[in-house]
């Protein structure tokens, strides 16, 4: 076995065990992928910005995960639904290095959160989104937390954006793309709370304590605290 199949095998056996939020490899009928490949054909392959009408029973998280691992796309998620271009701007990897960019995601689960969480408001976010790639695909991990303080409407209505993953490379994190220039979405999906999968699996921390400390109570002891 080679060394990089064989340390991922290791990081499974290591996250499996631990408290993450998991999301197992896309296992999607044929029928299904040509219905998502219809959909990414008909508006997303030549599009120009426009909202995607998706009517599929399928979930949207789905289909974006689909396209982000076999079409060449990425993902933005906002509470802005209307963006018509993506300009560089200054921000922090999240490795916390600055840096001056227009930022995407290859995972639709932990862009949606972003979407769908009232982040303009809420004082404090913290966030985690891990993939490890397998012989049946791509097998994810995460944990989403919000301030345990925080009064105010948590949740709202969304979008993603579909990017062209050309200009894109490589941020603070696996998932995390950055993109040094303007960049135009091919289209645009709008998400409620209810096609964010863990809605009701976020977990409250005190804003004091050092993240390391909340995410450790969590994702190793699981001493959660109070869910949303």
């Amino acid at each position: 076995m080679k060394l990089k199949p064989l340390f991922n095998q290791i990081k499974l056996l290591i996250f499996d065990r631990l408290h993450f939020l998991k999301e197992t490899e896309l296992n999607l009928s044929d029928g299904v992928m040509r219905e998502f490949d219809e959909i990414y054909e008909q508006y997303v392959l030549n599009g120009n910005g426009s909202v995607l009408p998706f009517n599929s029973k399928q979930s949207k998280y789905l289909f974006l995960n689909y396209i982000i691992e076999n079409k060449n796309v990425l993902v933005h998620g906002s509470n802005n639904s209307e963006i018509d271009r993506f300009e560089p701007r200054e921000q922090l990897l999240a490795n916390n290095k600055p840096v001056k960019a227009v930022f995407a995601a290859s995972d639709s689960i932990w862009s949606m959160f972003f979407a769908v969480i009232n982040k303009t408001e809420l004082a404090s976010i913290r966030n985690i989104c891990l993939s490890i790639p397998t012989k049946k695909g791509i097998k994810r991990y995460y944990y989403f937390s919000v301030d345990k303080d925080f009064k105010g409407k948590l949740w709202r209505d969304g979008m993603i954006y579909i990017l062209p993953n050309k200009s894109f490379k490589p941020g603070g994190v696996k998932d995390e793309w950055i993109c040094e220039s303007t960049v135009n979405p091919l289209a645009k999906v709008s998400v409620t709370p209810k096609d964010f999968p863990f809605q009701n699996k976020v977990h409250k921390h005190d804003q004091g304590e050092a993240v390391i400390k909340t995410i450790f109570k969590v994702v190793v002891l699981n001493k959660s605290s109070v869910n949303v």
